[in-house]
Order: structure tokens, then sequence, then C-alpha cells
């Protein structure tokens, strides 16, 4: 397929639904408008949980992130404002933050084509770098056979700050779905990843079906040149 911005429903979507029976889909700025975790702290400051000056940082590494200099062991630090709550507590507040933002930036398009995907009885997979328990909420929304994910690591009941084997993100992501493909005997042949960030080429390069979707300037050089085809929901 040539390397062509297409809408949902269109020529290239269609044909993936025939050639891939595995669909995997990065979350942030590909199925949704805004980052989840973003979504989640505004959620919690919103509601008296967090205090702003803890996420004053974040605009910085998301900045270093688009600019592509933010590096794995940049983001593996403890989570403080999250430390010692309930995993109640945050399940709780990530289903608020799924209905105060995050059901509205789910971008039409996307959650037709996941819906398009499990009509057809093809497996559909969520795969990112943010956190299981903010995931939950869309997970079931979209009803996805699983969530690959960084996952919140929790002693007798209460999130310690830290994340369970790292962030899942950039190479290790390629890693946890090669993982998830053998363990389910899946085959990359004939699966799709669909996301916007170049930082996730060591997966597309997985997969015979790579899909960019609102991609970043440095993904859509690649698009261009490897030639796949790029969505807009």
């Amino acid at each position: 397929m040539t390397a062509a911005a297409v809408n949902a429903g269109a020529g290239p979507l269609d044909s993936l639904l025939s050639a891939a029976t595995t669909h995997v889909f990065d979350v942030d700025h590909t199925l949704t408008r805004h980052s989840t975790g973003r979504r989640f702290a505004q959620s919690g400051i919103r509601r008296g949980v967090f205090r702003l000056h803890q996420f004053l940082t974040m605009p910085w590494f998301y900045l270093r992130y688009r600019m592509g200099s933010l590096r794995l062991q940049d983001i593996t630090r403890e989570i403080r404002p999250i430390t010692g709550m309930a995993r109640s507590d945050l399940v709780a507040l990530a289903h608020e933050a799924w209905h105060d933002f995050v059901q509205d930036d789910l971008i039409p398009g996307a959650r037709e084509h996941v819906a398009a995907c499990r009509s057809r009885g093809h497996r559909t997979v969520l795969l990112s770098t943010s956190f299981d328990v903010i995931l939950e909420p869309l997970a079931r929304e979209l009803e996805v056979d699983a969530v690959i994910s960084s996952e919140l690591e929790f002693t007798d009941g209460h999130a310690t700050g830290w994340i369970v084997g790292g962030p899942c993100y950039a190479e290790e992501k390629s890693r946890r779905l090669r993982a998830y493909l053998d363990r389910e005997q899946l085959v990359a042949e004939r699966s799709a990843f669909y996301s916007d960030s170049f930082h996730d080429l060591p997966t597309f390069a997985m997969v015979a079906h790579p899909v960019p979707v609102y991609p970043d300037a440095v993904l859509s050089v690649h698009a261009r040149r490897e030639g796949w085809p790029v969505v807009r929901w």
C-alpha cells in the first residue's frame, strides 16, 4: 500500500480488516486526542486528590517525549503523587477521569474501527505506556481482548509509587507485544499495529501491517519512505 492519508472506512482500513486478524493499538494520540495520564492527573487535581505543584515537571517530560530526547531511564523514577494511595481509590479516580475527560477524547472513527475489528472476531489489544489502572475504563468501553501497559506496583493494596518491570515504552513495548503474541500463539504476519509516535518504530518493525495514525514528523517521514498508509480517523 502507498503512503497516503486516509479517512476511517477508506480502502486501506478495509484492507487491514482482511489482511490482519490481530489489531494492536497505542492509546494516547492514537485512539484518544490527549494523554490519558495527563487526564488522570487533571481529574485528580480537580477533585483535590493531587496538588498542581506535584505535576509541574509534566510539560517538560512531555516536550522531551515529543522531541525524542526522553530516554527509558528518565521515566523509571518513583511516581510520588500516588505513593501510598489505595488501589481502590486509584481505580475510582481512573473512572472519574474517564467521565471527566477521556470518554470525550476517544476519537469516534477510532472507536468505529475497533468495533469493526471485533465484529469480525479479530483480536484487539491496547499497547500503551500509560498505566493499567488508568486504561481499565477505556478497555472496558472498547471491549478489547487484552491490555499491555505499564503496571503500577501495589503492596497490601496500596501503591508503592513504582512501576512493575519498568515502563512499557519504546523497545520494551515491542518486547512485551512479542511475548504476548508468542503466549497466545498469534503471528506477527497477521498483526497490525496502530500508533502516532516514532518511539514505537521497534513495534512497527515487528508486525506485517504497520499503521501510523496522526503520525509525528519523524514517523511521517518514515511512513513515506516505507510506503505505509497514514490514517486520520
